[in-house]
């Protein structure tokens, strides 16, 4: 049977009690549960090599990410991290992040946001201690939808741009792209492949297994999520019935969607 790898999604470890915040004590015992029954973290390099090389998945692996880039990754969730010897891949929306080389103007919501987001110089900090490490989370966390498929190629360019000017890393190393929202059309995945964006990710309560495409990789979003929802939802998508889980779960997010429950 082939392993089922659960991806975790989280976008601020903070007490705002915001619905996209998690506490640093809930965090914590999140990944202390999954630490003592043995799961370790697959990191961005070794997840990738996975995804290209086509080798059977690692039993008891799973992948931690972050959203939008909150500074709450460097002073919240990087101690709790290291505490479990544990990774992460954190999604920056670039034009959010503080203090960018050369001077280039950020999008309007990072100053209007003050110190809510990482500036640069921990971007850099964190990549270097080879804990977290940084992929596409578009460059303005925009809806495309609205603004057309030329303005998204230029922002996934851009957003590639900066990654590659901050971090001093090539192009071809910003393979990752997660869709803010989890939402792209075939044609916005079908842009992101050609500008080297192999693997995309989308939001799904649903583990990624060796047979999915990898422009849908799909992230189960446990923000604010209460411990024993948390082990339930973990445990659904990654023991015996995670396949059957798979199988069943698009099934009924479909009639959800078609009868409006």
């Amino acid at each position: 049977m082939a392993h089922a790898i659960p991806i975790l999604l989280y976008h601020r470890i903070d007490t705002s009690g915001l619905p996209t915040a998690t506490t640093p004590e809930a965090f914590r015992r999140h990944l202390q549960w999954l630490y003592e029954r043995g799961w370790r973290t697959l990191d961005a390099e070794t997840f990738t090599h996975y995804l290209r090389t086509g080798r059977a998945l690692p039993p008891h692996a799973f992948v931690i990410t972050f959203d939008d880039g909150y500074e709450s990754i460097a002073s919240a969730a990087f101690p709790v991290l290291q505490t479990f010897r544990y990774t992460a891949i954190s999604f920056l929306s670039t034009g959010l992040m503080r203090n960018a080389r050369g001077g280039r103007p950020a999008h309007p919501d990072a100053s209007r946001h003050g110190s809510l987001y990482l500036s640069w110089e921990q971007v850099r900090a964190l990549q270097s201690c080879g804990v977290v490490s940084f992929q596409s989370h578009t460059h303005t966390h925009g809806r495309f939808e609205e603004r057309g498929i030329d303005a998204l190629a230029a922002d996934l360019d851009l957003s590639r741009q900066m990654l590659v000017q901050e971090l001093g890393l090539p192009a071809s190393h910003f393979e990752h792209l997660a869709w803010p929202w989890g939402y792209s059309t075939p044609a916005w995945r079908t842009l992101a492949k050609k500008n080297g964006f192999r693997y995309q990710y989308t939001v799904a309560r649903q583990s990624f297994l060796r047979h999915m495409p990898c422009d849908t990789i799909p992230r189960t979003c446990f923000d604010a999520t209460a411990f024993t929802a948390f082990q339930a939802q973990f445990r659904l998508q990654s023991g015996a019935l995670a396949q059957l889980w798979n199988l069943a779960y698009p099934v009924g997010r479909r009639l959800r969607h078609l009868t409006g429950i």
